[in-house]
């Protein structure tokens, strides 16, 4: 078989002309099949395209013209050229931008796509810059504030607030600046919706939306300074929170009606604070952002008192009642009660997280701003206001939240009250089993913590002060309800669980 390259014949050649029969009018002629080279062994024919060449001809004249319209020419914005007729540009993929579509652009972008913008070129982020300060930024911000409904939810935040994407703005805008221009430019931001009559509750979503990070980049210089500023802008706030700490406590008692206008104005006061503050979603102290934001208010008023302000801790977490239809604050109803059952502990929940909050807010160099003698101190203010809370309330705060258990039992050790750490012990096992809540578990976890803290011999006082408690608590149930009670049998049980962990302690 012949493997060579067939001859490929681009003129006309007399091997390929076609015969013309002579004499023979009538014959017809075949066209020849002209194929491309890269057409090979296909049986279609290679399409012709017209082209001309020169100037064009002149049609002929119609006859009948039609009457010639007037057409105005409307004045066109220039648009942006085409990015492959461009080279590549500061603005990224559009080139060259008139400055009304700049404007136009940067109108109708949402606030949180706005800072992801600036961060895509530095000319973007300038030109952001200047939209965010100029008059049509304002007049933008406070025509949304004005649509934008003042309640506030516990719902998740997201990008579709306002006031969150507002901050979200700012963080993104700032994000690569020194601090002293980050804080800078939230005062603006703060400013502007403070001015625009914004809610308490959007100006605490600003914040929060600014200062979002992981909780091991944060830093609680900064929380400090954003603290400050908030309440430069919002000025009466606090004059009005020295005036709760400064306020008697007889005008707290619910006895005393005629003080009642009083009462409704400190539970809107709270709820100011709250969502002001601690408005991270949810209301729950120890959550996010809201610990290191606690921290920084509890501290800027222990600096300007001298000590933390028991009543400020209340104001914010203690219980409420109703009173005419309207939620007050029982300030005294800590003080007032004996907790037994669960139900019952939950009033104390609010608090229990608040110290377990202040427990969890570190530095990044690992370094407590609360240490846990402070705690310590600020749990016993908590706990005797306006009078000392019984041992079972006192003992269901720490229960709430175990981590806060070996912050008092070995403090009262180390200040020779061994009888009262004994006794928390013992209260803490019985409310555990009254609870059916894991007392193995709980107790385990708190000795490991108490045992680590103390001396050998510390250890060994502790178990002789918990045995005491249980030997007089069968004593006392025996002389006051007899042989068949219910809480001898569970005081019994409750003590067979927890006897070999109070073992390990000798």
């Amino acid at each position: 078989m012949n493997q060579a390259t067939p001859r490929r014949y681009n003129l006309r050649s007399s091997q390929r002309d076609v015969p013309i029969p002579y004499n023979s009018a009538k014959s017809v002629v075949p066209l020849r099949k002209r194929n491309s080279p890269s057409e090979a062994n296909k049986g279609h024919k290679r399409q012709r395209t017209q082209q001309s060449h020169g100037p064009p001809f002149r049609s002929p004249a119609g006859i009948d013209l039609p009457r010639q319209s007037h057409i105005e020419q409307r004045p066109i914005v220039q648009l942006p050229t085409r990015l492959s007729r461009e080279l590549e540009q500061p603005f990224g993929s559009f080139g060259q931008l008139p400055n009304d579509v700049i404007y136009q652009i940067l109108s109708r972008t949402p606030y949180t796509l706005l800072g992801r913008m600036s961060m895509t070129s530095t000319v973007w982020k300038r030109t952001i810059s200047a939209y965010v300060r100029s008059g049509s930024f304002n007049l933008r911000l406070t025509k949304d504030v004005e649509n934008t409904m003042d309640s506030f939810s516990n719902e998740k935040l997201g990008s579709n607030d306002l006031y969150f994407s507002m901050g979200t703005l700012t963080k993104y805008l700032t994000i690569n600046e020194k601090w002293s221009v980050r804080l800078d430019c939230l005062r603006m931001f703060l400013t502007m919706a403070y001015e625009a009559d914004s809610s308490i509750a959007g100006i605490g979503k600003i914040v929060h939306a600014f200062a979002l990070r992981p909780d091991e980049e944060i830093v609680m210089e900064e929380i400090d300074d954003i603290v400050t500023l908030v309440f430069s802008i919002v000025g009466s706030l606090v004059h009005e929170l020295n005036g709760v700490v400064s306020r008697s406590d007889v005008e707290r008692d619910l006895e005393n009606t005629e003080n009642a206008h009083i009462w409704f104005y400190e539970m809107e006061l709270r709820k100011r604070v709250l969502t002001l503050f601690l408005n991270n979603g949810v209301t729950d102290p120890a959550v996010g952002l809201n610990k290191f934001f606690l921290s920084s208010v509890l501290r800027k008023f222990k600096e300007a008192h001298g000590v933390v302000p028991t009543s400020l801790i209340y104001l914010l977490f203690s219980p409420t009642t109703i009173y005419e239809g309207e939620e007050v604050i029982h300030w005294h109803r800590l003080s007032q009660i004996s907790v037994v059952d669960f139900d019952d502990a939950l009033e104390l929940n609010p608090l229990a997280r608040a110290m377990f909050a202040l427990l969890q807010c570190k530095k990044l160099n690992n370094t407590l701003p609360w240490t846990k003698n402070t705690i310590f101190n600020l749990m016993e203010e908590i706990t005797t206001y306006p009078n000392p809370w019984s041992m079972n309330t006192f003992v269901a705060l720490h229960v709430l939240e175990p981590e806060l258990v070996p912050i008092g039992v070995v403090a009262r050790l180390n200040r020779n009250h061994e009888d009262e750490a004994g006794d928390m012990i013992c209260t803490m096992k019985m409310l555990l089993f009254r609870w059916k809540m894991d007392v193995v578990g709980v107790i385990e976890r708190a000795l490991e913590s108490i045992k680590t803290a103390l001396k050998p011999e510390q250890c060994r006082t502790l178990f002789d002060r918990c045995w005491d408690w249980h030997q007089r608590n069968i004593d006392d149930l025996h002389r006051r309800l007899g042989q068949s009670a219910e809480e001898i049998r569970a005081e019994i049980e409750s003590q067979m669980e927890v006897m070999p962990m109070l073992m390990k302690l000798l």
